[in-house]
């Protein structure tokens, strides 16, 4: 019998060493300290794999964990404010983040931003088109974290 995996996304790196693991929720409002319960209950009850970025994806925070893999109640490292890049995504389309309802809809945008990333080479490739990137939270989140060297050039997929 083949194990359920506890993620929405995982992204490897070029070595197809597992890099990120990504649990993806379509709501929004979530204080770090309920990102850290959620987080601290995953890991006691249905653990996802190990890796050394944990992401939770939400619609309007991207909660990131780097290099803790332990069920304590910890804070995460980095946090940002993802909607000038999810909504890139939606601009050709009648959608907004708010009226995402059907449940892998979220997931699957959320797998299509984080592919953005691993398709670009270089820091100027993303920073050139979504110049938000340099901005305070931003930049620590995707480079100061090491998360964009991480994954850049790697592979996104569904478990």
């Amino acid at each position: 019998m083949k194990q359920q995996i506890v993620a929405d996304i995982l992204v490897y790196d070029t070595r197809h060493n597992l890099t990120l693991v990504v649990i993806a929720e379509n709501r929004q409002g979530a204080s770090s300290e309920w990102a850290a319960l959620r987080r601290q209950n995953l890991y006691e009850y249905d653990p996802p794999p190990k890796a050394p970025y944990f992401l939770l994806a939400l619609q309007d925070h991207f909660y990131l964990w780097k290099n803790v893999d332990d069920a304590s109640k910890i804070e995460p490292t980095y946090d940002m404010e993802p909607r000038f890049y999810l909504q890139s995504f939606l601009k050709n389309s009648e959608l907004s983040l708010e009226k995402l309802r059907q449940p892998d809809s979220f997931d699957i945008l959320i797998g299509m931003a984080l592919s953005g990333i691993t398709l670009a080479y270089e820091k100027s490739d993303i920073c050139s088109v979504y110049p938000q990137w340099l901005e305070k939270p931003n930049h620590r989140w995707l480079f100061e974290s090491g998360l964009f060297d991480a994954i850049k050039r790697g592979d996104v997929q569904y478990p």
